[in-house]
């Protein structure tokens, strides 16, 4: 399995106030309905202040490398792609959660068994 990571960062002068933010977050949670290749999903607002903090963030889990290229390139994925390079920077980072380099303990040792 794959957990695919996506970090986003409004720019100046974006912020949920905006409705094209709640817009292209609204197609984001959607992206499940839509795009058979996610397994499972989670998504949501950042609630702290801080400086080094993300606005939203998006959790996705894929079987394998091709399902994840397959959610990258389907076209819903792609409109929200377009709306959120509108409005935010994002920074992605996709583990193998079976790998030698990952990790887990606590309730998240779960996911190792997804």
């Amino acid at each position: 399995m794959i957990l695919h990571i996506v970090l986003f960062q409004f720019r100046t002068p974006w912020n949920w106030s905006a409705r094209q933010a709640q817009e292209a977050e609204l197609v984001t949670q959607n992206h499940p309905t839509h795009i058979d290749e996610i397994k499972g999903w989670f998504c949501g607002r950042n609630m702290t202040i801080r400086d080094i903090a993300a606005d939203f963030v998006v959790l996705g889990l894929f079987n394998n490398t091709d399902e994840l290229q397959s959610y990258i390139m389907h076209p819903d994925h792609q409109q929200g792609v377009k709306q959120w390079q509108a409005l935010a920077d994002w920074q992605v980072v996709d583990v193998e959660l079976s790998g030698d380099h990952c990790h887990t303990s606590g309730e998240l040792s779960l996911l190792k068994t997804v």
